[in-house]
């Protein structure tokens, strides 16, 4: 093994939290990052739509989305990002409605209640009101996440946490095994950015067991997608399923589908991300059903497209509620915690749209412990050169892997039928 390696901030994850952290802290201190799955963060399995606020559960946790959407569309604009404010148009139950609509004028997000557009039906969903939501934004995450992670790439490196050495309540040293070979960082702080990661990082300190459990909930995201010329340039709320539009190249659209479940299936605790969840292809056959009962001519247009279908792992806010968006208990919409730890700071959920406002509250927990005190470890640190470049990013959903079928042979193997 080398000698240490002093720094003044360690990152675990690569993913766009851990990312605009690092960006947050460099001007002013030594931070490297780690990771061991750069190019395939949980960040990228993300359908590239954030909402302004108006699904929040309170009204601090809708001021903090709607301004987040506003901050992101101006930074992804600056760098030249494809995003936009889009409208949203939503159906949603009187039981949701009493839980948020109150939340909307406190947290200044504009609506409107109106028809949704022609291409759906709302007779054909249980009861509902329908709004317009002007402030939402899609956005290119592959692209976002390229913008902030480039200009950091000599930084970052691959490579995955091995063993944390402590010393009291402070961690000492850390081990990091980077492709084989075995180096030991000497971090004045460490944070955890983690995402579906940070319960195996929380394991490892030793602490409870119900502490790494209630740390970290996960649960499948399934992605319907559906290609071709004639996808509605629309992005919707149906109750309980997510239609959410994506322009493609030569004329082409994408809509991406996701349905929540009525009881997710939450996983507490340490989760192999690299391991993605079985298809569940009920969950598939009820996101058709859902869209059919909306969508008059759902019949004749699905045949007109290519469809695919993306699982992979969702970070939720933390604690063990097994609906935690809509009864959260918290004041904000993630949560950072030290563990009773000095020099560590845990942040979760790895959430997109929130990723400046937590760098924002853990970069001033970092500047309320440390002033700068090592140089930026350069090639002669013992660390291997930087690998934060060079690699493939690409939404999980644009996949070179995805298997295209046409709908006939694609309902086959679902084992949907329409009724």
């Amino acid at each position: 093994m080398s000698q240490e390696i002093p720094v003044d901030v360690l990152i675990l994850g690569g993913g766009i939290q851990g990312a605009t952290l690092m960006r947050a802290l460099i001007p002013e201190y030594s931070v490297i990052l780690v990771d061991d799955e750069f190019g395939d963060a949980e960040s990228l399995h993300f359908h590239g739509y954030f909402s302004s606020g108006w699904n929040a559960a309170n009204p601090q946790a809708a001021e903090i989305h709607r301004a987040a959407a506003q901050r992101w569309h101006k930074e992804l604009a600056t760098s030249g990002v494809n995003s936009r404010i889009t409208d949203f148009h939503a159906a949603l139950t009187p039981d949701f409605l009493k839980m948020v609509e109150g939340n909307w004028a406190e947290a200044a997000i504009p609506s409107e209640e109106v028809e949704l557009p022609g291409i759906f039906d709302p007779d054909g969903l249980p009861p509902n009101r329908r709004f317009r939501f002007p402030g939402d934004l899609i956005f290119d995450g592959a692209a976002a996440y390229l913008s902030v992670s480039e200009p950091l790439r000599q930084q970052i490196y691959r490579g995955r946490l091995a063993s944390f050495q402590l010393a009291g309540s402070d961690i000492e040293r850390v081990i990091l095994d980077m492709d084989g070979r075995s180096c030991a960082v000497k971090p004045e702080l460490v944070i955890s950015a983690c995402g579906a990661g940070n319960a195996e990082v929380i394991r490892q300190l030793g602490v409870a067991e119900e502490q790494v459990q209630n740390s970290q909930m996960v649960r499948p995201l399934h992605m319907l997608l559906a290609r071709g010329p004639d996808i509605p340039k629309v992005s919707a709320y149906l109750i309980d399923l997510m239609v959410m539009h994506h322009p493609l190249e030569e004329g082409e659209g994408l809509w991406i589908l996701t349905l929540n479940p009525d009881v997710p299936k939450f996983k507490a605790g340490v989760v192999d991300r690299c391991i993605p969840p079985e298809i569940e292809n009920d969950l598939l056959c009820a996101s058709f059903k859902r869209l059919a009962s909306v969508m008059p001519s759902f019949a004749a247009w699905a045949e007109g497209c290519q469809w695919s279908v993306y699982a992979g792992w969702k970070t939720d806010a933390p604690g063990p509620n097994s609906d935690p968006l809509v009864h959260l208990e918290y004041p904000t919409p993630y949560q950072l915690d030290d563990f009773g730890l000095k020099n560590f700071l845990a942040v979760w959920p790895n959430h997109w749209g929130l990723a400046l406002d937590v760098a924002d509250d853990a970069g001033e927990w970092v500047r309320s412990k440390l002033k700068p005190h090592h140089p930026q470890p350069g090639s002669n640190s013992g660390l291997p050169a930087g690998t934060g470049s060079g690699h493939t990013i690409q939404n999980g959903w644009q996949s070179d892997e995805l298997l295209w079928h046409s709908w006939g042979e694609f309902a086959r193997q679902v084992g949907y039928h329409n009724e």
